[in-house]
């Protein structure tokens, strides 16, 4: 019985942090225009590891460009913009040469000067911070 006991408690401990962590889904894309300056991702929130980033995505109201996407050698770099859309909650970016595909961010966390974005293909968290 104690075992049942903490294992419905374990269960409902971990289900409630699990569903604390996320934000309420994107509504347009007035959530998020603006220049965001991408720190660090992790795999996980959890996750101790942070690998660095260093770039800046500039979102307006159709377009996403990446600037300043750091290289081995030399100069960094800024990629060509692309198309996005707000659709059912997450972040849709169209792949630059792939018409039709797209990379799918969910909102994770956002305040005025912060923004978490969980790419939904691999599960990598991106940390955001507003410039």
């Amino acid at each position: 019985m104690k075992k049942i006991s903490l294992l419905l408690a374990l269960s409902l401990l971990f289900g409630f942090s699990s569903t604390a962590v996320f934000a309420a889904p994107l509504t347009s894309n007035k959530d998020i225009i603006g220049s965001w300056f991408l720190e660090y991702t992790k795999k996980s929130p959890e996750d101790t590891e942070k690998k660095p980033m260093g770039m800046t995505w500039v979102i307006d109201n159709s377009q996403l460009t990446q600037k300043d996407i750091p290289q081995v050698r030399g100069n960094p770099y800024d990629a060509p913009a692309v198309d996005y859309v707000v659709e059912d909650g997450t972040l849709k970016v169209s792949i630059l040469g792939r018409a039709g595909k797209f990379d799918v961010y969910s909102l994770v966390e956002k305040t005025d000067t912060a923004m978490v974005l969980k790419d939904n293909k691999y599960g990598t968290y991106m940390y955001f911070t507003k410039k």
